[in-house]
């Protein structure tokens, strides 16, 4: 739906949400169908922005979004969970604050 794309947009460009995590192509794609470039890339560059995988990663680069984190391999929810909670400077271990 358009208004919560829109709507978590805003929280984003607000500061309101610390970091989002991408997990594929489709979703980049759609919030810049759905709010155009300027306000897509407004509201991405007041958060922390992570994917899953190298695709993910290189279709956000490719738009002009900087990607905070990323997992080296394995590129599943457990490991993305892992570098956000490394790049929001979480100090127990990734196995920890997923259990």
């Amino acid at each position: 739906d358009a208004a919560a794309v829109l709507e978590l947009l805003a929280r984003l460009a607000s500061g309101e949400v610390a970091a989002i995590a991408f997990t594929s192509k489709s979703q980049v794609a759609r919030l810049f169908a759905v709010a155009g470039a300027e306000r897509v890339l407004a509201a991405l560059a007041a958060t922390q922005v992570a994917a899953v995988g190298p695709v993910v990663a290189a279709e956000l680069r490719a738009r002009g979004i900087a990607v905070g984190a990323m997992p080296e391999s394995s590129w599943f929810m457990k490991p993305l969970a892992a570098e956000l909670a490394k790049l929001l400077g979480g100090n127990a271990p990734a196995a920890q604050q997923l259990e």
